[in-house]
């Protein structure tokens, strides 16, 4: 392995502290957190304190761009901030991960990835941890296998309750009403990242969706019907307005020779009256898309977190969210 990929944070919420800088820590050597970003400085110093060593702490944007000794960026802001910063940033010559989604439109995208294309030399990757879950490329790979015969449906539900004093709520963005689609978009992108890596591209959706609660704006649950390129037809159900005991967090695939239902945590697939069961750490696919980022900065390596997988998970989102406003069923225009 190389020297460490000089890299600095930008922003210091959440999951900054809970996911970003730990996995940084965890890959040793492959990273060095040179640096860190916040509007306030004491949200700054709180995440460089949990860093065994010194970096700087910056509360301009410009000036942390201008510091030649950083390579590379890991973005992590609120949604309506990320492409401006993102756009910066490669102007400035560095790397850049961007947590998902890449943007809040279609269009707004679009125009990101048109902006990006001078700078076609440096990586990019815009974060989606879904793509990096080992259940689900080992599912993938599965059905490839033709484990369970040709797929034929899918279902996937998920009720992810928010309550009203949530650190989510609190976050002055999420809860403005402004950002299109809101939790439905934010979370959205992960699960439509899932569905693509198991079954690939979807082409049409319908769906509905509904406010039950006024601190979720502008909806919180969505219901719809998929139909994927392949011919597998499926239903995608979220809300994050109630939860249940009795709910599900996972995706069930039936085919013509079987079944599976795979998790974050765990695949279970039958064929006739076998069964077989896998368990997986889910809390390693940040620190996993983070090295692939590192590798792709200081070796060439591929990655699967392409700005433009990015765009097709918005697409999906977006035109459910356009089928639910319009009552008709919608086309997703392809990307990848």
């Amino acid at each position: 392995m190389g020297r460490p990929v000089r890299i600095a944070l930008i922003g210091a919420g959440t999951f900054v502290r809970k996911a970003h800088a730990p996995s940084l820590l965890e890959l040793g050597d492959a990273a060095q957190i040179v640096a860190v970003y916040s509007r306030t400085r004491a949200s700054a110093e709180t995440v460089a304190d949990a860093i065994p060593y010194d970096v700087d702490i910056y509360t301009d944007i410009a000036a942390l761009l201008a510091n030649e000794g950083v390579e590379a960026v890991d973005i992590v802001l609120p949604i309506p901030m990320l492409p401006e910063v993102v756009s910066q940033a490669l102007a400035a010559g560095k790397h850049v991960f961007s947590e998902k989604p890449i943007a809040q439109t279609v269009a707004e995208a679009q125009d990101l990835i048109a902006r990006s294309r001078p700078y076609a030399n440096q990586v990019w990757m815009v974060g989606e941890n879904w793509r990096y879950e080992e259940a689900f490329h080992t599912a993938a790979q599965a059905i490839a296998a033709g484990r369970i015969g040709q797929p034929l449906f899918c279902d996937l539900s998920l009720q992810l309750q928010v309550q009203a004093d949530s650190l989510h709520v609190q976050t002055t963005w999420r809860n403005s009403g402004e950002v299109l689609g809101g939790y439905l978009l934010d979370g959205g992108v992960h699960h439509i990242a899932g569905l693509r890596v198991l079954l690939g591209e979807i082409e049409s959706v319908c769906a509905l969706t509904a406010a039950h609660r006024a601190y979720l704006p502008p909806a919180d649950t969505m219901s719809a019907a998929l139909r994927f390129a392949s011919g597998v037809v499926g239903t995608y159900l979220i809300t994050y307005a109630v939860g249940s005991t009795l709910g599900t967090d996972a995706v069930h695939i039936g085919g013509t020779e079987g079944s599976l239902r795979v998790s974050r945590g765990e695949l279970v697939l039958n064929r006739g009256e076998e069964s077989e069961r896998q368990e997986f750490n889910v809390l390693i696919s940040v620190r996993e898309e983070l090295a692939a980022f590192l590798a792709a900065v200081r070796d060439g390596a591929p990655h699967r977190n392409s700005p433009q997988e990015a765009l097709q998970d918005l697409a999906v989102v977006e035109a459910m969210l356009a089928s639910a406003q319009a009552g008709t069923l919608q086309r997703v225009e392809r990307h990848v």
